[in-house]
């Protein structure tokens, strides 16, 4: 039912259209009569009217004005215009303010009657098209996870490209350029001390509280849960820049990981596939992140195919690498090692961040971390300060030298920090090893 506000200073006026709405539209309600603009504004506000009809000479705030008022804070009521004046300025900012007619005083009983059948049919079209709207992604809703599983399923085969573009325009993705993620939900045991039942249920919970995270973090579109684990495919912007999209992706998956952890307990371990442009090319890192999911090497929480293809540890469809334990580490790993150590010892003044340092030699900082702690022993972070203290070591053996020039040489700000570290790793303070080097 449509629900109308008649606003008129002029009583009589007032009752005039209650009639005729009563005597001619039975369907339509009337909800409120403003006698001033103010209490138009008001009263539009709390009725929430669908029509306002609106005279235009009221005490306090005009009709205009009134309308102006309304359009800022009812924006979706219509208003129809009742005017004495027929003057072009006042027809000209009435249509300027969205009103949707302007009729003239006194209104015939049968152009009113028409302009208000005219709105109340419109305003049942456009109810009908929001309920339509409303099932329609209802619908969509409940059919959503089917449609998502069939797309990952078909893109993992790299089968029917026209089922694929059907699917892909009905859950309104693009994928003109997209990556795939491989997700294993843990250990149905969990930690040994739920039963099979029980530790099934956290399982599929972790799975709905995955496809949660993914949608609020990316496009993307999640595939069944099937064998333990699960296939993220996931909307890119073309063109891409391979390690931006590999840093992006390696920090969304460990936020993922970490997210349902901290939600449910279950641990994710994830494997990445390169991006591609065009879906045809998709099925390719689908292969690519199974087989970054399947590699048991250094890093076996999240691992990019990217960083493993560099470094010779791996080719698409590899057979399972060496547990994390019986890891040897490849010529292309320790090349990729010593240009990182080479660079902290050209470097060490500077400001040397990790993050730094991984993108030097092309790899993710999660990943390098693990490849450099490895090999050499020790994070890049301690073996950092030791090249450090090691050129303090020579600039303090230098009388010349003060302890705050050479806290400066070698990339500290502070130094009583440096003093902290140096004690901590020599044993002395700068003082203390200044005078035993003198002596």
């Amino acid at each position: 039912m449509m629900r109308i506000l008649v606003a008129d200073d002029e009583p009589i006026e007032r009752e005039a259209l209650r009639l005729l709405v009563q005597r001619h539209l039975p369907d339509v309600q009337m909800v409120g009569e403003a006698g001033t603009g103010r209490q138009a504004v008001e009263m539009a506000e709390t009725l929430r009217p669908d029509v306002i009809l609106m005279d235009i000479e009221m005490p306090g705030l005009s009709g205009l004005e009134a309308l102006r008022e309304i359009r800022e804070r009812s924006p979706g009521v219509r208003c129809l215009i009742v005017s004495a004046y027929d003057y072009f300025h006042f027809a000209r900012e009435a249509l300027r303010l969205e009103a949707v007619d302007y009729l003239l005083k006194p209104v015939k009983r049968d152009q009113m009657v028409e302009v208000l059948d005219r709105l109340k049919k419109e305003i049942a079209a456009e109810r009908q098209r929001r309920q339509d709207e409303l099932l329609r992604k209802e619908h969509l809703r409940q059919l959503r996870p089917l449609a998502e599983a069939e797309l990952v399923a078909l893109m993992e085969k790299g089968e029917n490209q026209h089922r694929i573009r059907d699917l892909v325009e009905m859950l309104g993705l693009r994928l003109d350029a997209g990556l795939c993620m491989v997700v294993g939900l843990g250990d149905p045991a969990i930690d040994g001390e739920l039963a099979p039942a029980a530790a099934e249920s956290r399982i599929g919970d972790a799975y709905n509280r995955l496809g949660t995270l993914a949608r609020s973090l990316c496009t993307c579109a999640l595939g069944a849960w099937t064998g333990g684990c699960t296939t993220l495919l996931i909307e890119l912007e073309a063109p891409v820049e391979e390690y931006a999209v590999r840093l992006w992706s390696t920090d969304l998956a460990r936020r993922l990981r970490d997210r349902v952890k901290e939600q449910t307990g279950v641990r994710l371990r994830v494997g990445i596939g390169q991006p591609y442009e065009g879906s045809k090319e998709l099925s390719r890192s689908f292969r690519e992140a199974l087989a970054a999911y399947k590699f048991e090497g250094v890093s076996e929480k999240v691992n990019h195919f990217g960083d493993l293809e560099e470094q010779g540890e791996m080719e698409p469809d590899p057979q399972p690498a060496a547990p994390a334990s019986s890891w040897r580490p490849t010529p292309a790993v320790l090349q990729a090692v010593e240009q990182g150590k080479r660079f902290v010892e050209r470097h060490y003044a500077e400001e040397i961040t990790l993050e730094r340092v991984a993108q030097e030699v092309c790899l993710t900082p999660y990943y390098y971390s693990k490849i450099f702690s490895r090999v050499v022993g020790q994070t890049l972070v301690d073996y950092l300060t030791l090249v450090r203290m090691e050129k303090a070591r020579q600039l303090l053996a230098d009388p010349v030298v003060t302890i705050k020039e050479a806290c400066f040489a070698v990339g500290y700000n502070d130094p009583n920090y440096f003093s902290r570290v140096f004690k901590k790793v020599t044993g002395h303070t700068p003082t203390e090893f200044r005078a035993g080097s003198q002596g």
